[in-house]
Formats: structure tokens, sequence, C-alpha cells
């Protein structure tokens, strides 16, 4: 397994690189990032969430459009996201913009999802306050005799988000001497990236 990501290299391959070699390694949810995103009032808030690479040059998520992080992307659509394998002393940080995917996008998401998943998501409105789990158990038995064997159509409040990063952050920790690598990549214009080493 390599230790250190390539100069020159296209920062989203590297990403892809050490999120595969987390997988080889066992980790379960190797895909799973933290996103930190900010309030109208500049207070922060973070989750951790499943993450996709699904295009060259971003990182897709899916969520509903009003729960707090999609308020907050409304109001500020910066945001950083942290992925973190402790086992292999790594970590990754990405920060840029973040978009809406297309409606194609998130039909073809949610059309791969289990149809379980489905109800679940559409029985509940993320982040509202409910009486007990009780309620979001009934909610959903509900919900599933009402559609049967048909499909379970998507939430227009539910879909895609692209993160479209301008910096990422590769650490690798070395626990023997301390001296653990950190490297930045920075974009520069479209397609291009500096890349420097900095201390730990």
């Amino acid at each position: 397994m390599s230790n250190f990501v390539v100069p020159g290299q296209d920062p989203m391959d590297e990403l892809r690189r050490w999120i595969a070699e987390a997988t080889n390694a066992g980790i379960s949810n190797s895909a799973a990032m933290v996103l930190a995103t900010v309030d109208r009032r500049g207070q922060p808030s973070a989750r951790a969430l499943m993450a996709g690479t699904r295009d060259e040059k971003s990182i897709t998520f899916f969520s509903h459009y009003e729960s707090p992080k999609g308020r907050d992307l409304e109001n500020n659509p910066k945001a950083e996201g942290v992925f973190l394998w402790t086992p292999l002393e790594r970590q990754i940080r990405v920060r840029g913009t973040v978009t809406k995917t297309t409606t194609e996008e998130s039909d073809a998401y949610w059309m791969s999802r289990p149809k379980q998943t489905q109800l679940a998501i559409s029985a509940s409105s993320q982040s509202s306050i409910v009486s007990n789990h009780a309620a979001l158990v009934e909610s959903k038995a509900e919900l599933e005799a009402y559609i049967g064997d048909g499909d379970v159509p998507r939430p227009a409040s539910y879909g895609g988000y692209r993160l479209t990063p301008d910096s990422y952050e590769f650490w690798q920790g070395h626990p023997s001497d301390r001296l653990h690598f950190r490297a930045i990549y920075t974009n520069v214009s479209a397609g291009t990236w500096s890349y420097r080493v900095m201390a730990p």
C-alpha cells in the first residue's frame, strides 16, 4: 500500500486511490465523509454521510434539501469534507463549493437504492421533531402499504449535491517518529493544481 500522494497527479485520482486502498484493507464504509457547513449565524455544523466520486471533478452525496445541511448550503455553498481511515493513519480534507446535481442524476441515484431505503427516506422529514421512534416506524409502514408493489417516487425535497474541491489536504500518519506526511493541493486554474508539502 502506497504511503504518499504523487506530485503532479490529479488529486481526485489520489482520493479515489486512497478510498480503494481503505476498502481493500477491510475498512467498512470507506467512502464515509464528514461534511462541515455553516449556518446563517456563522454556527458550524458537521455530520458524517456517504459520499461518492462519480465524475472527474467532484464528490457527490445525497440528502434532503430542507435538512439543516440543505439550508446551510442554500445560504452558503462553501463546505469542507473529511475522510478519515484511522487504522491506516490517514485523512483527507477537501474544501470547495457545493451545488445541486441535475434532476436526472438524482433520479438515477434514487432508482439505484433499495426499496426499503426509499420508503424510509420518504417517510421521514429529516431532522424534524417526532413524538417518538415508533411514529417513524408507523409512518413507513403506512407508506409501504399505500405503495404496495409500485415504485416509490423520489420526493421533490430529496436529491444530490456535488462538492467541487478547490483544495485537498492529504495526511499520512507516522507514529514512530511523529513526522507525519502532509501535502496540500490547491486549484490554480481549470485542471491545474499546485502541490506543497507542509509541516505536520
